[in-house]
């Protein structure tokens, strides 16, 4: 019988960056949940890379590397109606600083912060640009 499950965005890169050789998400999630076949210390070995590589990996880390946003800058999102103006920090790997915490995609950033699903990339404002980040992906 197949299941099919829903991932965000982020649990995805994950599993995509723990891939080993041409498996499939299945295959990765088998091997990180299902550890019989292989060690604790194994198991608990490959947990640490995932997480690892995650952390390293943030969506934004393309308009880093070709120098379109830096380290430390700001990204803004104004809810005009609502008098609420949001903001978060850009960090080392393209990973999202906010007060709520640190995401390596701009949607799950601002969802947590107004409460709903919103597209991040169309609604943070790279501020030293003035542009969306929808708008300097959409440059590269």
């Amino acid at each position: 019988m197949e299941n099919v499950i829903a991932v965000d965005d982020a649990v995805y890169a994950a599993l995509v960056a723990a891939r080993v050789g041409f498996e499939s998400p299945n295959d990765v999630l088998r091997r990180l949940l299902l550890p019989e076949a292989a060690s604790a210390a194994t198991f608990k070995d490959v947990k640490d890379e995932v997480a690892g590589r995650a952390a390293r990996s943030g969506q934004l880390a393309t308009l880093l590397d070709r120098g379109l946003i830096e380290i430390g800058d700001t990204l803004r999102h104004t809810r005009v109606r609502k008098g609420q103006v949001f903001s978060a920090e850009v960090l080392e790997g393209g990973l999202i600083r906010t007060e709520k915490g640190v995401y390596s995609s701009p949607s799950p950033a601002l969802k947590a912060l107004v409460g709903s699903e919103i597209n991040g990339w169309h609604h943070w404002i790279h501020t030293s640009s003035e542009k969306t980040l929808a708008q300097l992906r959409d440059s590269l």
